[in-house]
């Protein structure tokens, strides 16, 4: 399928991890991004924090630190999570 002026990279994972402040909001099994969405299911959720803000999405890399994205719009719905990535300092 072509698309025409738009382009959209996809990133895969096989976990993360939601966090308020430095407590876990969410614990999440395989995710993906596209563009500024984000889905991932959902392992382990914390019912208050998760409605909390600011949220940071944390990846852990192989080598060196882990990756944080702000989050926002997070839901979590049978087992999955959805949330809009944004800029840092935005």
């Amino acid at each position: 399928m072509a698309v025409v002026g738009r382009q959209s990279i996809v990133i895969e994972g096989l976990e993360a991890v939601v966090r308020l402040g430095y407590q876990r909001a969410a614990q999440l099994g395989a995710w993906r991004v596209e563009g500024d969405s984000f889905t991932a299911r959902v392992v382990e959720v914390d019912g208050f924090r998760i409605t909390q803000t600011p949220l940071t999405l944390e990846i852990v890399n192989r080598d060196g630190p882990p990756t944080t994205r702000p989050i926002v719009d997070v839901s979590v719905y049978q087992g999955q999570l959805s949330a809009r990535l944004v800029r840092k300092g935005v």
